[in-house]
């Protein structure tokens, strides 16, 4: 899949700094927002069998990351007839429980009461406004947040979560520096869907030096089969719910 399309949208709406409805905008849903109604309806039940997220908070998550970029919504039964949610977002709300259990599952090994996060392929900064905004839930404090992506994804993201949530406090690095220059040891990974889509010799680089800086972590697999990254210590769980390939998975460590 290129990426020539949507990087280059993704410069438009940075210079003309106005988010628009780039979320419903094709030019950047072929590469992010497309999660469909059925998936969306998955995630919801997830969240509703496997976590103690109540519907109020769903609710009020979605209102706040649905209101900006016009996002296709549609409207689940679960929720008012007035209230629309975009799929994505359940998505964001899932993964970000996965991620805050698992970052509580390891507080004997690292202080998942203070947490340095380090997100590979940050999209528009939904999972990064997802896990700040439900961290406090968990118990979690983020110490730093840093997303490391391409140059313009990464001024989208400054854009669209200082408009958001001008409260949380994040790092942008460039990807072609491959985390090298961050200055923090016994980070936690976050990379969904990213790390396993770019080329080998991006993960190389990546392995190189950025995961010397990493402790645990969660990725959500796809595209290859999962492989040793040099922690000895990785629980491998199907993608549930599945949205795609065979190698689609939840990798934990």
């Amino acid at each position: 899949m290129t990426y020539d399309i949507y990087v280059e949208y993704v410069g438009y709406i940075c210079s003309v700094k106005k988010l628009g409805g780039f979320k419903s905008n094709p030019k950047y849903t072929y590469m992010l927002e497309h999660v469909s109604k059925g998936h969306g309806q998955a995630y919801l039940e997830c969240i509703i069998n496997n976590t103690n997220i109540t519907i109020a908070e769903i609710v009020e998550f979605c209102a706040i990351n649905d209101a900006n970029g016009d996002p296709n919504k549609v409207k689940y039964n679960e929720f008012p007839e007035t209230v629309s949610i975009s799929p994505s977002s359940l998505r964001y709300i899932y993964h970000t429980h996965l991620i805050l259990s698992h970052m509580i599952s390891i507080g004997g090994s690292v202080d998942a009461a203070a947490m340095d996060i380090v997100e590979v392929g940050g999209g528009y900064g939904g999972l990064c406004l997802a896990v700040h905004h439900f961290a406090p839930k968990y118990g979690v404090r983020i110490n730093s947040y840093t997303i490391c992506d391409l140059t313009n994804i990464n001024r989208l993201q400054q854009l669209y979560l200082n408009h958001v949530n001008p409260y949380i406090k994040v790092e942008f690095v460039d990807a072609a520096t491959y985390g090298a220059n961050i200055p923090r040891d016994n980070m936690f990974l976050i990379s969904n869907y990213c790390f396993s889509e770019i080329g080998e010799s991006h993960q190389a680089l990546y392995r190189q030096k950025l995961l010397p800086k990493i402790s645990h972590g969660f990725l959500a697999w796809n595209g290859i089969p999962v492989y040793d990254l040099g922690f000895g210590h990785l629980r491998v769980e199907p993608e549930i719910p599945h949205t795609g390939g065979k190698f689609n998975k939840y990798v934990y460590f």
